[in-house]
């Protein structure tokens, strides 16, 4: 058998902890943020774990170290058709592109949790710590995933956890690296307390089963976003489905729902007439507004989504 390691040295950098005002939204989920929180580890020492667990099952390994945007898409590409396992370290938005460059690929995706956030390892249950993820290696089970696709006349791209259209890949464009560093997951929580104020709601229509129009468009593939806060209640990576969320509301009291909704990860008790199960959808409005998967910009509406079932091997806890 043959391994590839593909690790992000720079994920995970962050320079602050939680801060104590924010703690209160986690008190009901206060045991899964300790995993989230455990101790700092660095490249090194994931290095050190997967080569440890490579070399004990005689498993043939590669390290490859990202140097610049996309690199883990080509490695992941070149090595698709070369390697059984594609073990990747870091955050979400590496994972994103490993995954994009072994689509159509019978390799299957080890994650070793490694940046500000990994909503994916949440989502499916693996270990935020480095030895109980490098475990998965041969401990695994192994599952198949559904992906979500989407087209842009900018670029196309596969996401295993969620498509944005406005107010929040306008807050990725202005979030400076310094700044995201610097706060790490807690960068946009901080950022949109700030731009919210100053964010113009423009229409946004969506094409489905229906046609509905909404200020704010999320299509999940994943219960979680952004960390434990949940949008899409009901989404799951295995059912065949795209979750799409239209919120049509503009008045901050029905704001204020929305916000304490997806902290306590109820959100069907207010989205009502919002939320919808899908296969596809065509996303467009007059304004000329950002897309974004799994954290990383693709392009400007219209945008194509569509449902890839079963696309992706990935391990998991047994």
């Amino acid at each position: 058998m043959k391994a590839i390691l593909i690790i992000n040295p720079k994920s995970g950098e962050t320079k602050k902890k939680m801060p104590p005002i924010l703690k209160w939204t986690f008190k009901r989920i206060k045991n899964r943020v300790k995993l989230i929180h455990n101790s700092k580890i660095t490249p090194e020492e994931i290095v050190e774990e997967v080569s440890k667990k490579c070399k004990k099952e005689k498993i043939k390994l590669t390290i490859e170290f990202t140097k610049y945007p996309k690199h883990a898409m080509e490695l992941a590409k070149d090595a698709k058709d070369k390697y059984d396992l594609i073990i990747v370290a870091g955050g979400d938005g590496t994972i994103n592109e490993v995954i994009n460059g072994m689509i159509d690929s019978k390799a299957t995706l080890v994650v070793i949790p490694f940046g500000s956030t990994n909503v994916l390892a949440l989502e499916l249950g693996i270990p935020f710590d480095v030895k109980k993820s490098s475990e998965l290696i041969t401990q695994g089970k192994k599952i198949e995933i559904d992906l979500g696709y989407a087209k842009t006349k900018q670029e196309g791209r596969y996401f295993s956890m969620m498509l944005g259209v406005g107010f929040v890949p306008s807050l990725i464009k202005k979030i400076k690296p310094k700044f995201k560093k610097k706060w790490g997951r807690w960068a946009y929580p901080f950022a949109s307390i700030h731009q919210i104020f100053k964010y113009e709601w423009y229409n946004i229509h969506v094409k489905h089963k229906i046609h509905s129009i909404g200020y704010f468009i999320v299509v999940s593939n994943s219960k979680c976003y952004g960390g434990e806060y949940q949008i899409t209640d009901e989404a799951s990576p295995t059912d065949g489905f795209l979750d799409l969320v239209v919120i049509n509301r503009k008045n901050w009291w029905e704001i204020t729902k929305i916000i304490f909704s997806i902290s306590t990860g109820k959100t069907n008790n207010f989205f009502k007439g919002e939320y919808f199960k899908i296969k596809e959808a065509h996303i467009y409005s007059r304004r000329k507004l950002l897309v974004q998967v799994d954290g990383e910009l693709i392009g400007q509406v219209p945008v194509n989504v569509t449902i890839v079932p079963k696309a992706l091997n990935i391990m998991v806890k047994k």
